[in-house]
């Protein structure tokens, strides 16, 4: 026998009652289970059967609150039948202890001919007509979520995975030059290649745009000739040719003069002269 229900549990069984009396929506083979208009039907009857319970109720809650009956009464008619089958006598049969036990009987047949398999068919609901507020939304799996990440992470590898075009190669290529040079190095390369490029946008390069040390050479270390000045820095220096053309060239140019006192004397200066 199933336990005695709790105080204020009486609605419930009378509630389980009225779902019995709907067989199209528990009953398989019943000729109403595929009618979808009658089940809808008789679920609005449901729901106004809640509300006197529960003034919010909506169909969405009906069909929670039933899911949760059945379940709990699956759990217990399998501790049921797995004794009957054990063979033990009448007196060591399970006793189910769920209070509501012997109201849900009528679904053994059901729980049994399709075991483990809830026969609400939640996904067929059709838009509540109480005129309540929304039904309650289905929770997020935690393998979705994972299979969301495992596709942002796909994506990504394969983003890193494309080839880099000629530019994106030349250009790291360049970088780790670049890096090999002292500060001071990096600072006249650095000039020399935004001049170049700032030429090159204005449609003034050529074949000879650019001539490097080709006035003042360095020695080999077996040439008498004497090394030029350390002082001296190679810096770029543009020279027009015509018009539309441009040419870059490195010369040397000697350490500045410290008697310069303003700019103009600057400039008035041979050695900064073009």
């Amino acid at each position: 026998m199933a336990a005695t229900p709790p105080q204020g549990q009486d609605f419930w069984l009378d509630f389980i009652e009225c779902y019995k009396s709907f067989p199209s929506l528990w009953k398989i083979k019943s000729e109403g289970y595929k009618n979808r208009n009658l089940k809808a039907n008789c679920y609005k009857q449901l729901v106004e059967m809640l509300k006197k319970h529960i003034p919010t109720a909506t169909k969405g809650l009906v069909c929670n609150k039933i899911n949760a009956f059945r379940t709990s009464y699956r759990r217990e008619l399998k501790k049921v039948i797995k004794s009957e089958k054990s063979g033990a006598g009448s007196d060591d049969i399970y006793s189910p202890s769920l209070w509501y036990y012997d109201a849900l009987g009528f679904l053994r047949d059901q729980e049994t001919q399709e075991e483990g398999l809830c026969t609400m068919e939640l996904d067929e609901e059709e838009p509540s007509t109480s005129g309540c507020g929304p039904t309650i939304a289905p929770k997020k799996r935690k393998g979705d979520t994972e299979a969301r990440r495992n596709e942002l992470l796909e994506l990504a590898c394969e983003h890193l995975k494309k080839d880099e075009d000629e530019i994106d190669a030349l250009g790291k290529t360049w970088a780790q030059e670049f890096r090999k040079l002292s500060d001071e190095q990096q600072i006249f390369a650095r000039k020399a290649i935004n001049d170049i490029l700032f030429e090159g946008r204005l449609e003034t390069l050529h074949r000879n745009s650019v001539t490097i040390n080709k006035e003042d050479s360095v020695p080999s270390s077996r040439s008498s000739t004497p090394i030029p000045d350390t002082s001296a820095h190679q810096l770029p220096t543009v020279i027009p040719l015509n018009q539309n053309n441009s040419i870059f060239t490195f010369r040397s140019i000697p350490a500045a003069n410290n008697d310069h006192r303003s700019i103009s004397d600057l400039f008035q200066d041979p050695q900064f002269s073009v």
